[in-house]
């Protein structure tokens, strides 16, 4: 498929993910609408879908709807993430099998893959044993919207097809502490710090739980190539940056970036999570993609948009 002749829609304009590939659908002058959840009842409302996909009519849907958060959002909300994830796998997906898109690309969740499974996490890892326990209710969505598009390519005979991501950030975050990305929720507290000449900050964790982390920008890149390239029988891609970080690191490098002279503090009484969670992006490697953004380059990015959405 050329993207550049297609109808595109963006399903999830409002998430990081979404915002990403709105913003290089326009960079590339693709003819792209954007769905988001305030339109939909927060994807209840299955009738305001199906509608706006219909009057769209769109040859690719990229699906990057679903609440998600952090460590903390998931222990006070599971049910609500659980619900939200739910009704994107149930609503979207129906409405475009239903509408018969003729290509569609999911983002689902690292959170999908068992917590004890051998890494660098393949595909073949997948449904074999249990979840992290701080994001199961979470993972548990996010994996149904993935098997929602093995079953409607099955049944149905359209090109859907799961994309599994690294941990991200960018420039597109939202910047909320509740909802924001590891990175970019550590890097707000150190501003919120260096802002107030605090002398610490606490970084939730023992600092020792390593992820992999991609750029939004290098994420909509990838996905577009997918989306034109990919073969869907094939099954699930991960997308992947084939590097990983501690949160340690994570942490020194943001308070590099945000310029904080203070202490980090690690507090080992909060959950770390999974301890290590790297994919294998040899697959879409061998496709020919590679991400093009380095970890701290991006972050000083996603710290100049910070800035500009506080001034």
């Amino acid at each position: 498929m050329n993207l550049t002749s297609a109808r595109i829609q963006i399903v999830g304009g409002e998430t990081l993910a979404g915002a990403a590939l709105a913003a290089e659908a326009r960079r590339r002058r693709l003819a792209a609408t954007v769905l988001t959840a305030a339109e939909t009842g927060g994807w209840a409302n299955a009738a305001a879908i199906e509608k706006a996909i219909g009057a769209a009519r769109p040859d690719v849907v990229f699906v990057a709807a679903g609440e998600s958060g952090g460590i903390a959002l998931n222990r006070a909300h599971p049910a609500r993430l659980l619900e939200s994830n739910l009704r994107v796998a149930l609503n979207v997906l129906g409405a475009a099998a239903k509408l018969r898109v003729p290509r569609l690309v999911y983002l689902a969740s690292s959170c999908c893959y068992p917590r004890d499974a051998a890494q660098p996490l393949r595909i073949e890892s997948l449904l074999t044993g249990p979840f992290e326990p701080t994001n199961a209710a979470y993972s548990a969505a996010k994996l149904a919207g993935l098997l929602h598009c093995e079953a409607v390519r099955q049944e149905h005979g359209l090109d859907f097809f799961a994309a599994i991501p690294a941990t991200l950030y960018g420039p597109e975050d939202h910047f909320d502490p509740d909802h924001a990305h590891v990175a970019s929720g550590l890097m707000v507290r150190l501003h919120e710090a260096k802002e107030k000449s605090l002398p610490t900050v606490a970084v939730w964790g023992t600092g020792r739980p390593r992820r992999d982390f991609l750029f939004s920008r290098d994420l909509a890149d990838a996905l577009f190539f997918l989306a034109e390239k990919y073969d869907a029988a094939r099954g699930p891609i991960n997308v992947g940056p084939d590097a990983d970080l501690s949160i340690a690191e994570v942490a020194e490098t943001a308070r590099e970036v945000v310029g904080y002279e203070g202490r980090l503090e690690f507090d080992a009484s909060k959950p770390d999570g999974a301890p290590l969670k790297r994919l294998d992006a040899a697959p879409l490697r061998a496709l020919g993609w590679t991400p093009q953004t380095d970890f701290a380059a991006g972050l000083r990015e996603t710290y100049e948009a910070f800035g500009k959405l506080k001034r």
